[in-house]
């Protein structure tokens, strides 16, 4: 009895966290520019996306193909 208790709670646990949508979102684009002073990254279309501390930006270039995944601001 105790196991199917623990089965039908592990079951429900499971169930519930498929169903809640990820916090992290995806975009992509091309980079237009990149300001180290507002730590920002600007694509193309015009939106502008912050950047994590200690983003290697050699990395990235005015020009490159990208693909991010970020949290929204709330």
């Amino acid at each position: 009895m105790t196991r199917r208790v623990v089965a039908f709670f592990a079951c429900s646990f499971l169930t519930v966290s498929i169903s809640i949508p990820a916090v992290a979102e995806e975009t992509g684009g091309v980079v237009e520019g990149i300001d180290r002073d507002s730590a920002s990254l600007k694509l193309t279309d015009g939106t502008i996306y912050r950047l994590p501390t200690g983003f290697d930006y050699a990395s990235v270039k005015p020009g490159m193909q990208v693909h991010m995944l970020y949290e929204p601001a709330e």
